[in-house]
């Protein structure tokens, strides 16, 4: 299970929680504004306390939706050409290769004064000019929503279903002589509950993994069912305001991971339960810089009897700096117990950081440039990774209805693997049309 996927399972019942509850003593509903009068022509404000570069309003340029009764629909498609000088993540050997993207999406908000409901969806269809046997068709789903009981108590609860693709650089598909596709479906369930300066959350979720088999690279059947899971996670979250701008909290998570075949098809069971007990705080500071860090000590406990228990200091957190009202900082970082099928390895201990700088050049121009690190430590096996990542883009917003976005990117690995180590660049150009 990755650590996007993770965050996925999360997302609706962590909107309640972090910096809005430092903000705000109550839940507040999360409306969708209407267009502007006049759109074009509205007064620029610049960005309000706590807004990003990317996330603040900009009238005249931000898609304005189609009313429907109390909902608003926000239908976009998006055409993307890139180029990848080594499709395949090899050392060496690298091949190149065009690729077209047609992505269709459409999120349809409520606009409540209490409560909230939101759906989204999409189709991803990638075509290879060259290597037309790694065309995919993607897609997703998902609902979400919130009930506000009463002042400062609220429920959550989502869903989600996907078809999606590993990326190449996997190292549990090598050997796979086309994409390994997969299903998650998901369930969350949630609530939050305010007592004056005191406030409780708890968080549960369960989500199922289902593999498809594919052609091997050397001719026959290329297995990966036997990766087929349901992972059920919990968490309690209890925090306190000591000011409006801080916020201590302690959190204890729990997690079960159960595969639908007991012995994979190397022979190793993969079962296992663990827990993760954090202290951390949220704070905001004057809206300039606001974010959440934590830390403290993981485990995760396997059934086989040769696997070792992941234990150790865990970590994570987000940052956002905005030294500047047009350039805005972010940093996020975790450490986290992921899953492999790798031959002898129980699992993997991830620990991750990425940055990001996005500037205002003008109102609809904005810079942007990322890096990344992870440190990917694999168990009872003699192996780590580095993964180094680095890129820089530009959005340009035509205006409501048009954005393009071009970037380049280098992604490397180095491991201690022989044969594992790869190279790519990657150039992109993507036009998005919207309402």
């Amino acid at each position: 299970m990755t650590g996007s996927t993770i965050a996925g399972v999360l997302s609706a019942g962590v909107a309640l929680c972090g910096l809005s509850s430092i903000s705000a003593a109550q839940t507040v509903a999360q409306a969708v504004p209407e267009a502007p009068a006049d759109a074009g022509n509205a007064l620029y404000e610049g960005p309000k306390r706590g807004e990003t570069v990317r996330e603040r309003s900009r009238p005249g340029y931000d898609p304005v939706g189609i009313r429907m009764g109390s909902f608003f629909l926000f239908p976009e498609i998006g055409v993307e050409e890139f180029y990848r000088d080594n499709i395949f993540y090899s050392d060496t050997g690298e091949e190149s290769d065009f690729v077209t993207v047609v992505e269709p999406r459409a999120s349809l908000k409520s606009n409540w004064d209490n409560h909230s409901l939101q759906f989204q969806g999409g189709v991803e269809a990638g075509r290879y000019l060259d290597n037309t046997s790694e065309n995919y068709v993607d897609w997703d789903f998902s609902a979400d929503g919130r009930v506000d009981i009463q002042r400062g108590f609220a429920l959550t609860g989502g869903s989600w279903v996907e078809r999606n693709h590993e990326d190449r650089r996997s190292v549990d598909q090598v050997g796979a002589g086309e994409p390994v596709t997969f299903y998650a479906y998901g369930l969350q369930a949630g609530a939050v509950k305010r007592f004056n300066r005191l406030y409780v959350r708890a968080d549960l979720a369960s989500e199922w993994f289902a593999y498809d088999n594919v052609d091997a690279a050397g001719g026959g059947s290329f297995r990966s069912s036997d990766r087929d899971r349901r992972v059920l996670e919990g968490s309690v979250r209890s925090g306190y305001s000591v000011s409006e701008r801080l916020e201590p909290f302690v959190e204890l998570a729990v997690n079960d991971r159960s595969y639908d075949q007991r012995v994979d098809d190397n022979g190793f069971e993969r079962d296992s339960q663990g827990w993760e007990a954090t202290v951390g705080t949220a704070f905001d500071l004057t809206g300039v810089t606001f974010g959440e860090i934590y830390a403290g000590y993981l485990s995760q406990d396997y059934e086989r009897d040769g696997f070792d228990t992941i234990t150790g200091f865990s970590f994570g957190g987000a940052l956002t700096w905005n030294p500047t009202g047009l350039t805005t900082v972010t940093a996020e970082a975790a450490r986290t117990v992921e899953e492999t099928t790798l031959s002898g390895a129980s699992g993997a201990l991830a620990s991750a950081i990425d940055l990001r700088v996005d500037h205002e050049l003008r109102r609809n121009v904005i810079l942007f440039g990322t890096a990344g690190y992870t440190m990917i430590e694999y168990q009872d096996i003699s192996r780590d990774d580095d993964l180094v990542s680095a890129g820089l883009g530009v959005t340009y917003l035509a205006n409501e209805f048009l954005k393009l976005d071009m970037s380049y990117s280098n992604a490397h690995r180095d491991s201690t693997a022989n044969g594992s180590d790869y190279n790519t660049q990657t150039v992109r150009f993507r036009v998005t049309g919207r309402l």
